[in-house]
């Protein structure tokens, strides 16, 4: 059964806060070098604009590299541990995905930490338990958000490839009461061209 491993997110998480810390940091260091280097400049203060270009930089260019550092080593891994997560999920509810159906339209809404998905108009639920990381963050939604239609895409890609004849296979998704768009990854039976090259990168 697919499931998030809480202890290793857990850790992610706090290594992914001292990114953000660091680049709060960093944005700090560019308001005060602005702030106090105005100053000086205004009353004529030497040592206070020296000890400003000597260290507001430097403390910038410091925090942006542990920013950087931390989003790309830790936050990849953790995009990564959901995207094998979503993978998991459907792979093991492939039944539920109605494949053999030739119109296929797939909607998602997130309630609390879990991400409900139907098919169609059938009863049955997908369900995505995203509880390890607690309460989902509006940037950890949009990623969430972006792996499940990610491997909605690629699924249908890699079928239709294959030989599998849809007239049309979209996903909306919904925030609260708000329905988005449909977003289609075949229309016509013609896999739509965005959807494909994304497929054709992950192949």
């Amino acid at each position: 059964m697919a499931v998030l491993n809480a202890e290793e997110i857990k850790i992610l998480k706090k290594r992914e806060a001292v990114g953000y810390v660091s680049a709060g940091i960093s944005a700090a260091a560019f308001i005060y070098f602005a702030v106090c280097f105005a100053v000086a400049q205004i009353m004529d203060l030497p040592a206070l604009r020296l000890s400003t270009l000597i260290c507001a930089p430097v403390i910038a260019a410091v925090a942006a590299a542990v920013s950087a550092y931390c989003n790309l080593k830790f936050g990849g891994k953790t995009e990564k541990l959901v995207a094998e997560y979503v993978r998991g999920v459907f792979v093991e509810n492939a039944p539920l995905m109605h494949p053999e159906k030739e119109i296929l339209d797939f909607g998602f809404c997130f309630q609390g930490s879990k991400v409900i998905l139907k098919v169609n108009k059938f009863k049955e639920e997908i369900i995505f338990d995203f509880s390890a990381f607690g309460k989902l963050s509006a940037v950890r939604r949009s990623s969430v958000s972006a792996a499940i239609s990610n491997r909605l895409s690629h699924t249908f890609c890699l079928l239709a490839e294959r030989g599998a004849k849809y007239k049309a296979v979209s996903y909306t998704a919904c925030a609260g009461e708000k329905q988005g768009k449909p977003v289609y990854i075949i229309l016509n039976g013609v896999p739509d061209k965005k959807a494909y090259r994304a497929y054709l990168k992950t192949k």
